[in-house]
């Protein structure tokens, strides 16, 4: 079978898929296991990580759902949670779906711009804030005056209080509730559950509709591939508001009566994981490859632990494939790839806490070599596929089986096959409802049953693999096709560039907008003679001529159109904050078009810089 192509795979259903409702098992939990750790996050008045058990989490429910009730809220009626991973995340979004009214999430650092066109948008009618001041950087927006009933701030405010007569703080609100009488309503699994607003690249952002089934389903299939128990310990930091985070690090635990904890932040990850010991863990692949460009930069430093850090690249990967594909090394062979890999990949996995088991890489496609390099050194890593709008996962790997380059077969229960195009159709219970208030859009992207994904793929032995984005296919002068994305993911395996964006709609050759490693810029400029500070050192062209060298050397195994012929290099990042990323990291390219139009003319009409 090897080297077939497909156009459909599919996979039987879990024997055990979930038809229940999210609050029905938090219920569950608090009864078969009260005493039980269920969530682990830090208090910041106390200067420490704390724990609460199920049933103390059911009760802290119940308080915010009679409270919630006492809104006298219509079914349907959504809440925004515009807040940071934790206990009260978990809790509020527990209390809103009892009640049968429906969850907005918004990301922690979401732009005022885009969290007011989500709650416009959505139509929210509580809001529930990290601090007073949040809501008050919207400022007084009209849209907001009608629709917003209450705003609930989990911190007490300080200084100046807001004039907006909705706005109180947790404790106010609550103490005001006491006595309220609550009837839970949410118990139909094919009830609304939650509105997820995708990252909007293009345009504005799209609201998938996702029920109980949808999101429970998904995440049963998740664990059937990858069975769990509740001896195990998740360590949460990708924001809640990401549909992977929620589904597969906080729900799918739920199922299991296993423990979260939340981190504090990606700035203090490394003391979390150290704290938690997660043996379950998300990553998404910026991540590992910091990691990896990380490791490879500190073993450069002298012969001898490059040369360690090659031969345990070689012979962990000669390790791990021949038990993946069932052959024998001989003893020799596995005695030394087994000393290698614990000499130089102990550290990195007592890095992560000393106890994980399962890391599982999803949110964006992995490098192949990353993904390599993880498994070489002995991370237990897993990589899948999935979008929004099918409730996260579709694809994935079980554990032992990850073949770098591909995101693995369909879950269980869900069926996948390939468009003429190449686009990815996906049938699943995780599919969403369709698009909220966008009846047209709907129609466009779910047909006979298909949901039209809008991704490129081919399959390989039963596995798929994401070769690009259908919208963002860019067709060259020459009249052939590029994946920016596919170009993009090569050049960003050089640690030299931290970010790319691939630009060549109707031009016969590729450029490129990087943006550098200041680390490793400041060693190729000192190599160059350059100084590495200097305001125009980026743009000399002996700098340009370095880094397209590098980018083609990157691109050799590419296709033959993917040839970059200008470059502009730049020292600032791109961030969420700046709005050129979206909150899941993701180019909003049509922004960064716009925002560096100059150099992106300049760029057009720009000769190739001289060899030297």
């Amino acid at each position: 079978m090897s080297g077939r192509s497909e156009t459909r795979i599919c996979a039987k259903p879990p024997a055990d898929a979930s038809t229940g409702t999210i609050p029905s098992l938090l219920r569950a939990q608090a009864t078969r296991r009260p005493t039980a750790v269920a969530y682990v996050a830090h208090d910041p008045a106390e200067g420490r990580f704390s724990a609460i058990s199920w049933a103390e989490m059911a009760e802290r429910v119940a308080e915010r759902a009679a409270a919630l009730a006492s809104e006298a809220l219509e079914p349907g009626a959504r809440v925004a949670l515009w807040l940071p991973n934790g206990i009260e995340w978990v809790a509020f979004d527990h209390a809103a779906l009892s009640l049968g009214l429906v969850v907005v999430p918004l990301f922690p650092d979401d732009a005022p711009a885009n969290a007011i066109d989500i709650l416009v948008d959505s139509s929210a009618r509580i809001v529930v804030v990290r601090t007073a001041a949040q809501w008050d950087s919207l400022g007084d927006r009209a849209q907001l005056r009608t629709g917003v009933q209450r705003v609930i701030a989990l911190e007490e405010p300080r200084g100046t209080r807001s004039s907006d007569p909705r706005l109180q703080s947790l404790r106010f609100w609550l103490a005001g509730a006491r006595g309220s009488v609550l009837t839970p309503a949410g118990r139909d699994p094919d009830a609304l559950a939650t509105i997820v607003y995708t990252s909007g690249t293009t345009g504005r952002p799209k609201g998938v509709m996702l029920s109980h089934r949808n999101l429970l389903a998904v995440a049963q299939a998740v664990l059937d591939r990858n069975p769990g128990s509740d001896r195990d310990v998740f360590l949460s930091y990708l924001p809640l508001a990401h549909i992977f985070e929620r589904v597969v690090g906080c729900y799918l635990p739920l199922i299991l009566g296993a423990p979260v904890v939340f981190a504090r932040s990606v700035a203090h990850l490394q003391e979390d994981l150290l704290f938690a010991r997660p043996t379950i863990l998300l990553v998404v692949p910026s991540v590992l490859e910091r990691l990896r460009h990380s490791v490879t930069e500190r073993a450069e430093r002298t012969p001898p632990t490059r040369w360690l850090l090659r031969a345990a690249l070689a012979r962990g990967w000669a390790l791990f494939a021949a038990r993946r594909d069932g052959r024998r090394l001989g003893l020799a062979r596995t005695a030394i790839g087994l000393l290698l890999r614990s000499i130089v990949g102990r550290p990195i996995r007592r890095a992560f806490g000393g106890r994980l088991r399962l890391a599982v890489s999803g949110g964006a496609v992995l490098p192949e070599d990353t993904a390599r390099f993880c498994l070489s050194l002995g991370l237990p890593l897993v990589e899948g596929y999935g979008l929004t709008e099918a409730a996260s996962a579709v694809t994935g790997f079980r554990l032992g089986a990850t073949r770098p380059g591909r995101v693995g077969p369909a879950l269980p229960g869900m069926e996948i096959r390939l468009a003429a195009s190449g686009e990815i159709l996906v049938r699943s219970p995780g599919v969403m409802l369709g698009y909220w208030r966008r009846p047209n859009l709907t129609g466009e992207v779910l047909r006979d049953g298909w949901l039209y994904t809008g991704d490129l793929g081919t399959l390989q032995d039963g596995d798929l693999c994401i070769t690009g984005r259908l919208k963002q296919m860019m067709v060259l002068s020459t009249g052939e096709k590029i994946s920016p994305e596919a170009v993009e993911a090569a050049i960003l395996r050089d640690p030299l560039f931290r970010q790319a964006m691939v630009l060549g709609e109707g031009e016969a050759r590729l450029s490129v907008l990087a943006v550098v490693d200041a680390a490793m810029w400041t060693q190729l400029a000192q190599d160059l003679g350059l100084d590495p500070a200097a305001e125009d050192a980026l743009d000399d062209a002996r700098a340009r001529r370095a880094a397209l060298d590098r980018i083609a050397a990157a691109l050799h195994d590419g296709p033959r159109a993917a040839r970059v012929r200008a470059v502009r290099l730049l020292r600032t990042p791109w961030t969420v904050e700046d709005g050129l990323l979206t909150p899941t990291l993701k180019l909003r390219r049509a922004v960064l078009l716009d925002r560096f139009a100059g150099t992106v003319a300049a760029l057009r009409g720009e000769p190739e810089p001289p060899r030297a």
